[in-house]
């Protein structure tokens, strides 16, 4: 829920809250400041700990209820009145140190309550803008989201490593249940995100994009089919359309930090954030029993490909469909199959920059990619497609050789000649 409070009309509400006595409204937006504002959040802490007078109440009532326990034992032989004044005295007191050990818990519970629920993420629905916030630490697998969900076009939500910003109807769809699909889509997006960085630094330390990878992630879903992404001083802004399942590719675009994207950039994404990444959206996309209207089937299977949704299996599939590509020719499938990668959206090389790989299909420059890395090695198809190498100098060889060669295995492997 957005607020309009200001911290100063924020605080002078704290003393009603602190006390139960805000009307539900009121309190209601208060939360709301109260999970955004950190300096306001302190000073709700503050007011609502136990106070330190009540502790020394009880000391006094301690010291006290001594002194005249004492005056009892040397009065008590001949002030019998006294005795039973003293004895009613020290009922009165006990029912009040009572009282303030219960007003003591009741604090301390109010206190506890309060911390958990700025702790917790928060989640709210904005009616107006049809727009459901979500504000918290960590991603949402425990997260309940209300019914309202249902009702919302818009999502905002923010965690400690990444921002997204979804137009959900893009998200919705005959078999997709908002309820179960996005608490599950924000997980996997945490940790693809963060299994991209790890693998890369582990990987390929000497061309590890330390700067790039340590910045935080805006991640948008909108209304249009493109791909976008733009970098500042400390954020990466990553914009993708209804195809949201390719955010591992455009998050490691946007980490490859180069102004043009060719065959080489789009590979690496594809085979990294496809082939290799276990949290890949594009995994959930890819269903064995449609394979079995294309092409590209039969090599699938023959190549050992199976049912299951794994990196491994998918890397087969870009295989397959690089096979029916080399067998049967260009222009069969989409633009990811079949249509060679320099008329696809994605292309940005220079308008006088020729290079034949641009001739391949995005399929076909993943598992060519692919077959490199796993030739010469990930740290060294890293440095040609991060531009710190030519191809030559990366691979001991050139382009027409090698392309030869993969094709060769593509063949050799899928299509058994």
């Amino acid at each position: 829920m957005k607020t309009n409070l200001s911290c100063s009309v924020a605080q002078d509400l704290l003393p009603q809250y602190a006390e139960g006595l805000l009307l539900p409204e009121s309190e209601a937006e208060l939360k709301a400041h109260l999970a955004q504002c950190p300096a306001c959040r302190k000073i709700c802490v503050e007011m609502t700990s136990p106070e330190p007078e009540l502790l020394e109440t009880v000391t006094e009532v301690d010291y006290l209820k001594k002194i005249r326990t004492s005056r009892l034992r040397l009065l008590i032989c001949g002030l019998a009145a006294v005795v039973l004044v003293a004895a009613g005295a020290l009922l009165f007191l006990q029912h009040q140190q009572k009282q303030a050990a219960a007003k003591l818990t009741e604090q301390e519970q109010k206190t506890s309550e309060l911390l958990a629920q700025i702790a917790q993420n928060a989640v709210s629905y904005d009616a107006d803008t049809r727009t459901m916030v979500i504000y918290g630490n960590n991603t949402q697998a425990e997260t309940i989201l209300p019914p309202a969900l249902d009702e919302a076009v818009y999502l905002d939500a923010q965690f400690d490593s990444f921002h997204l910003s979804a137009y959900l109807p893009h998200l919705r769809g005959e078999d997709v249940t908002l309820e179960t699909f996005l608490p599950q889509y924000l997980d996997r997006t945490e940790n693809s995100f963060r299994f991209i960085r790890d693998y890369l630094k582990e990987n390929c330390t000497d061309q590890y994009p330390a700067r790039q990878a340590a910045k935080y992630v805006d991640l948008t879903i909108h209304q249009d089919e493109g791909y976008r992404w733009t970098e500042t001083e400390d954020r990466l802004a990553l914009e993708i359309g209804s195809y949201y399942w390719h955010r591992e590719e455009v998050y490691i675009l946007s980490l490859l930090g180069s102004e043009r994207v060719q065959w080489k950039q789009l590979g690496y994404a594809w085979y990294l954030g496809s082939c290799v990444d276990p949290y890949s959206e594009v995994l959930l996309r890819t269903r064995f029993d449609l394979m079995q209207d294309y092409p590209y089937a039969e090599y699938y299977t023959r190549g050992g490909g199976t049912a299951e949704n794994t990196p491994e299996n998918n890397r087969k599939l870009v295989d397959a469909v690089s096979c029916v590509c080399l067998t049967k020719g260009m222009y069969w499938g989409s633009a990811y199959e079949s249509v060679p990668l320099r008329m696809t959206a994605l292309y940005q090389a220079a308008a006088a920059e020729k290079d034949p790989g641009d001739e391949m299909s995005v399929c076909m420059a993943t598992s060519f990619v692919a077959w490199l890395s796993d030739r010469y090695g990930f740290d060294r198809v890293s440095s040609f497609c991060f531009d710190q190498a030519t191809f030559e100098e990366a691979f001991d060889t050139d382009y027409a050789s090698a392309y030869k060669d993969w094709s060769d295995w593509i063949l050799r492997t899928y299509a058994g000649q």
